[in-house]
């Protein structure tokens, strides 16, 4: 897998739920401001509650924002020990694997690469802490829900 490629398609769809959260944003604006909207008892909360989705919205839109222009000053660096901006390829016990991207931001995000799904974590998630600074064929142990799951690393870029 090509970094820069992967970093430009995080890039695009950055930039395309840049565009959807800004409608909602006003769209959310809109209707906290709408005249109907405005309550004439304390008992009418549409104006308010609209505003708060406002508000959320907005944030949204920050967040999104600031992981762009983090993603946009990233160069590709290769090291064979897991840190920030590693392409790693994980597989569990029953040989399923997972390609993740470390990066300081848009944790959760996923891009489609080469009929794969890369999902970007950051290294305060719970995996991207018991990844950072692992090397190929280091094993990680991670309990979700109770259950747990036994991880090699594959493959770091």
């Amino acid at each position: 897998m090509n970094k820069q490629t992967l970093f430009d398609r995080v890039i695009a769809q950055l930039t395309s739920d840049i565009q959807v959260a800004e409608q909602a944003v006003e769209v959310a604006i809109d209707t906290a401001t709408h005249k109907d909207c405005l309550g004439s008892s304390k008992y009418e909360t549409m104006g308010t509650e609209a505003s708060y989705l406002a508000k959320g919205q907005g944030e949204r839109l920050l967040e999104l924002q600031r992981a762009l222009a983090y993603f946009k000053q990233l160069k590709p660096e290769s090291s064979k020990n897991i840190q920030l901006t590693s392409l790693v390829t994980l597989e569990d016990e029953n040989g399923k694997s997972q390609s993740l991207l470390i990066a300081a931001d848009a944790g959760g995000l996923k891009v489609s690469y080469d009929k794969q799904i890369v999902t970007v974590i950051t290294p305060q998630a719970p995996l991207g802490k018991s990844l950072m600074n692992k090397t190929v064929g280091d094993a990680i142990e991670l309990k979700f829900t109770g259950k747990t799951r036994y991880l090699e690393v594959i493959d770091v870029t």
